[in-house]
This record gives C-alpha cells, sequence and structure tokens, in this order.
C-alpha cells in the first residue's frame, strides 16, 4: 500500500477488524476452560457470564463490516477474485490444522480425509464463518443492488426494519413462557418457551447485518460517543444480568437471543461498530495506521489459525494444571493474549506463503494469456494469408 492511499485510510476499521477478532478469542476461552458446565450460581460466575455476553459480538462485528466496507460494490470484471485471498489463507490454515490434529491424534490422515477436510469446511474448526463468507461475497452485488436502488432513506429504513422484524426480534418474543408463574420464579428449570413469532428466516441473520453496514456507512448516527457508550455499558450489564437470572443455579441456558440472530448480539455490535467508527483517526501517525493496517491484514488468518493455539494453551497447559473454571478464569487476559500473538505471528507466515502462491498464479494466469493473445494473433494472420491466397485473380 503506498503512502497516499494509507493516510486516505480509515484506522477506526481497522481497529474495529481486531477488536473482533479479540473477542473471538475471548468467548472462545469460554468454550475450552469449562464455562459451560459449571453451575451459574455466583458473583464470579455472574461476571463471567456479563464477559461472555460481550464477547458475542465477534462475528456479528465482521458482518457488518463487510457492509460496510462492500457496499459499493459492484457486479463487474474482476470483482470475484477479490475473495482468492481468503480462500488461499483458508487452505492453508485447514492443511495446518489437519496436520496438527494429525499429530495429537485427533485426526486420521488419508489423502481422502485431506481433501474432504478441505472441501466441507471440517479440517478448520473454526472454518463455519469462511463458508458463510463465501456465500456472502458471491452475492454482495446484488445485495448493493437491491439498496442501493431503494429511492429514499424510508425505504431503506423499511428494508432494515423488515429484516431485523423476521432475523433479530423473534429471539426476543420467543424467549419467555407468559403464561407461567412458575417459570419466571425460575426459567433455568424450563428451557420451553411460547412462540410469539415467526422464526422460519433466522437463518438470513447475515444479511440482516451486512445491510446494517451498508446503513451505518450512508447515514451513520447524530448521537454523541457518550450516549452511545453508556447505551452501551447499560446493554452489557443488562443483557448479562439477564443471561444470568436464566440460567441461576444451572449451567449456562443458550438459548436464541445469545445467538448470533439474537437480539442481544445485534444489539451491542451495533453500538460498538458506532462507537467506534466515530472515533476521530484520520490525523494519528502513519506509522500507527500501518501497525494497524498490517495486524488488520492478518485478522482472518488469525481467527482461524487460533485453534491450533486454543487446543495447545488450553487443554496442554491451563487445563491440566488448574481443577475447574473458576481457577481458570483469572488467567482468562493472559490465555487469550498468548492465543492472540501465537495466531497472529502464524497467520503472517501464512499469508507471506499466500502471497506467494498469488503472485504465481498472477504470473501463471499472465503467461497463459500471452499465449492465447499470440495464438489469437497468429490464426488472425494466417487466416488473412488464406483470405489472400484464395483470392481469384483479375
Amino acid at each position: 500500500m503506498n503512502l497516499e492511499k494509507l493516510q486516505n485510510r480509515n484506522p477506526a476499521m481497522d481497529i474495529l477488524r481486531i477488536v473482533a477478532v479479540l473477542c473471538v478469542i475471548s468467548i472462545h476461552f469460554f468454550y475450552h476452560t469449562g464455562y459451560y458446565n459449571t453451575t451459574a450460581d455466583n458473583v464470579p460466575m455472574y461476571f463471567a457470564t456479563v464477559l461472555r455476553t460481550l464477547f458475542s459480538v465477534c462475528v456479528p462485528l465482521f458482518m457488518i463490516l463487510s457492509g460496510f466496507l462492500l457496499c459499493n460494490k459492484t457486479l463487474k470484471k474482476g470483482y470475484y477474485s477479490g475473495i482468492r485471498k481468503t480462500i488461499i489463507v483458508y487452505i492453508l490454515v485447514a492443511i495446518a490444522c489437519i496436520i496438527y490434529k494429525s499429530c495429537n491424534g485427533s485426526y486420521t490422515l488419508t489423502p481422502l480425509t485431506f481433501f474432504m477436510g478441505i472441501f466441507d469446511f471440517t479440517g478448520a474448526n473454526y472454518s463455519w464463518y469462511i463458508e458463510m463468507y463465501i456465500g456472502l461475497f458471491l452475492i454482495v452485488p446484488f445485495l448493493n443492488i437491491i439498496y442501493k436502488n431503494l429511492d429514499s432513506r424510508k425505504q431503506k429504513n423499511i428494508l432494515l426494519i423488515t429484516l431485523i422484524a423476521i432475523t433479530i426480534l423473534p429471539s426476543l418474543f420467543n424467549a419467555f413462557k407468559f403464561d407461567s408463574y412458575e417459570w419466571w420464579a425460575n426459567p433455568a428449570t424450563d428451557t420451553d418457551t411460547q412462540k410469539l413469532m415467526p422464526s422460519w428466516w433466522v437463518g438470513i441473520y447475515p444479511i440482516t447485518y451486512y445491510f446494517t453496514g451498508c446503513y451505518i456507512r450512508e447515514y451513520g448516527t447524530k448521537i454523541k460517543n457518550v450516549f452511545l457508550i453508556i447505551a452501551l455499558v447499560i446493554a452489557i450489564f443488562g443483557f448479562g444480568t439477564f443471561n444470568f437470572y436464566r440460567c441461576y443455579g444451572s449451567t449456562f441456558t443458550t438459548a436464541n437471543y445469545v445467538y448470533w440472530y439474537g437480539i442481544e448480539p445485534y444489539v451491542m455490535s451495533v453500538l460498538i461498530f458506532l462507537i467506534i467508527s466515530k472515533l476521530k483517526l484520520e490525523n494519528i501517525n502513519v506509522k500507527a495506521k500501518f501497525v494497524l493496517w498490517k495486524i488488520s491484514d492478518l485478522v482472518l488468518g488469525t481467527y482461524l489459525v487460533s485453534f491450533i493455539f486454543d487446543s495447545i494453551y488450553y487443554y496442554e497447559i491451563l487445563n491440566i494444571n488448574t481443577p475447574d473454571f473458576y481457577a481458570r478464569f483469572p488467567f482468562m487476559p493472559l490465555m487469550v493474549l498468548w492465543v492472540f500473538v501465537s495466531a497472529l505471528l502464524s497467520s503472517a507466515i501464512l499469508n507471506i506463503i499466500a502471497a506467494g502462491i498469488e503472485f504465481c498464479w498472477e504470473k501463471i494466469c499472465c503467461f497463459f494469456r500471452f499465449v492465447f493473445k499470440r495464438k489469437n494473433k497468429s490464426e488472425i494472420i494466417v487466416n488473412l494469408s488464406l483470405i489472400h491466397i484464395s483470392e481469384p485473380t483479375r
């Protein structure tokens, strides 16, 4: 990236990527340290639940960012080649994960399982996001046509409200049992709830997040950051307290409102996105912008390859030296930092390899284009010569 482009780059978007991947690594801490098997009935578990609630914004931030950055993309020559680096990095990470799992005995490596692990997105354990993103990237130009052809802000408001209504709000209105006093007294004992809204379309929630990013890019918000921060703090502790209440006396209750199509991640991720995107960072030092850009560029690989370091640091170090989640919880900042730095450095290596593959691919494509053009040119010359030869004498 040249100096002019770097100076014009908005570092807030790089910060958002970094925050998102840190949230990914942080929420995986709870998965690998026994949080979901620990009874929620004390202060440490309350704060753990609040933090787990906050970190659920991880993937939604990435999806909103996609809408923010890709909202002006059109279906033109070269568009689909834009996903090439993503695919190459994913394949390299999948190969690394397959090799790691085969070495520790959790994966049977054969030629068939090797290729199937790449193509069915099971080789890299966190690669479901790539499977989703490929489809989203393919339809982005068509989503943009829909958005750009809406005539007014009112119509775009209706589009976004409609998508929120069919993908996000069901998690709010279908999460209770209104006719049972016993349920409200102890909801953790009964996960059966009443359905008040249709929820068939919740699976298209990535499109809701995408259009949310488009909308923020175009209109933003006039609300001051101080009020957005207050709203975020209220949301974090409000949702976290509710989640603790829902699972009090039992283990963490995973209901729709905590998933990525849930009301909680949606509200918090939008607030975080607005807060960071409104930061005035355009005039920060060029070197700082460069560092943020380089870290941001490594985020995808960091996300995917973090599985290896999760397995090493949690199951081979932390968990075998600590008895339960209560003993592991204080190590959360250190573990997240270790995983992040290790995965980031690994991602840097994988991105260098990916850049080399892209370079070779470009050279091969250029060679074949040259050969093809030369062949066509030769055929044209030959055809013209034949026409000249076959022309009858006068």
